[in-house]
């Protein structure tokens, strides 16, 4: 019997390896001479740097650059496919986790630091880059991405604006003329697990402004300073991202984005999935086990466990999902994942559910097996 493991992590306590370590570990006590096959995922946001390391070779860079409200930081990107691809993660530069709670601000929070990571890769010499989107502090639509790549943003005085989202209201004209020279000779893929538009009350900033920092007023300021910035900007793309799917993204970064590159957007999880071949690795399997942190039905919207699970089913092979918990909706996950459980064994404190979290799905996988071989021999 050979049995795929495939999840994401689980934020804040298990590693996506990990989880696939306490899954085997709990799987074989049951059925000792199965074929277990690790695949750890990411969906494009943080970790996704980690798990395609550690199945393709691949180089950690360390490179010193601006963090989210302009502090100096150290931030980790990584080159594959002998240095022509470089992979970089929005948040390890402009991340969410890099800022206290007391001092997130997406009115003044810069993409400018993962710019920075970009323009480095460039000078490399690499012919792709793939950024993945998620877990940002900022809402300035990747304008601090574009001004780090050259781009200058002016007010009506001709002066640079400062960085963050509130300050895209006072931008009069876009100038490229000094862009990087390489920013048209590289493909650029954006990878995102969000398909939310720019702007309005599925964009970025009324759906993701809150958990960064934004009042209500703000969220009201942000959208619109967002939506200037489009109109403005579509002077040189050709077309008002407004309404674009996925540009809410990263706080509205692939509009910054947009105007350096060509850029491409897809599923986070569907890009891993095809730089780790998930194809070959499925073939021959008879159960595919995923999860996450936590399910419910917005897992459906690209997250990893609805990744695998949909390229599983295709290929007729029954998905088990484990969650650390599972949200009070998740009937819709049935279309897609066979069956789903939670590893949480009693009410308890965060810290102890973190603590206890590779004990708990240990625990659960291997009672999982247990019903699975109790399931068989009843039909025998």
């Amino acid at each position: 019997m050979k049995i795929v493991i495939a999840p994401d992590s689980f934020k804040e306590s298990l590693s996506a390896k990990q989880v696939c370590e306490s899954i085997e570990a709990g799987f074989s006590q049951v059925f000792p001479d199965a074929e277990y096959v690790h695949l750890p995922l990411a969906d494009g946001g943080e970790g996704t740097v980690e798990v395609l390391l550690q199945e393709l070779e691949g180089e950690v860079r360390h490179s010193q650059v601006m963090g989210p409200l302009g502090e100096p930081i150290m931030a980790s990107w990584a080159l594959l496919d002998n240095a022509q691809t470089a992979l970089i993660e929005f948040a390890a530069a402009s991340g969410l986790d890099l800022i206290t709670s007391e001092h997130r601000n997406p009115a003044i929070a810069t993409s400018f630091g993962t710019g920075e990571l970009i323009k480095e890769a460039l000078n490399h010499g690499v012919t792709k880059v793939i950024l993945g989107l998620g877990g940002s502090a900022t809402n300035d639509a990747g304008a601090g991405i574009a001004q780090a790549l050259g781009a200058k943003l002016l007010n009506n005085q001709g002066n640079e604006i400062i960085s963050g989202g509130a300050a895209l209201a006072e931008i009069a004209t876009v100038d490229l003329s000094c862009i990087h020279p390489r920013s048209k000779d590289v493909e650029f893929v954006v990878a995102c697990d969000v398909a939310n538009p720019l702007v309005g009350e599925n964009g970025a900033s009324h759906v993701f402004g809150p958990q960064k920092g934004a009042t209500p007023e703000m969220v009201l300021s942000l959208d619109s300073a967002i939506s200037h910035f489009a109109s403005v900007s579509s002077r040189h793309t050709l077309v008002n991202h407004s309404d674009s799917q996925c540009f809410g993204a990263a706080g509205g970064s692939p509009m910054g984005l947009s105007l350096v590159f060509d850029i491409q957007i897809k599923p986070g999880i569907e890009m891993v999935l095809d730089v780790l071949e998930a194809d070959k690795v499925l073939e021959g399997a008879d159960l595919v086990i995923t999860g996450e942190g936590q399910m419910d039905n917005q897992t459906l919207q690209g997250k990893t466990p609805f990744g695998i699970a949909k390229l599983a089913r295709s290929k007729g092979i029954p998905t088990i999902g484990i969650a650390g918990s599972l949200g009070h909706e998740i009937d819709n996950l049935y279309s897609t994942i066979t069956s789903t459980f939670g590893t949480v064994r009693s009410p308890q404190s965060l810290e102890q559910v973190l603590n206890e979290a590779s004990k708990n799905l240990t625990r659960m996988a291997r009672n999982i097996a247990a019903t699975l071989k109790l399931g068989a021999q009843i039909l025998d």
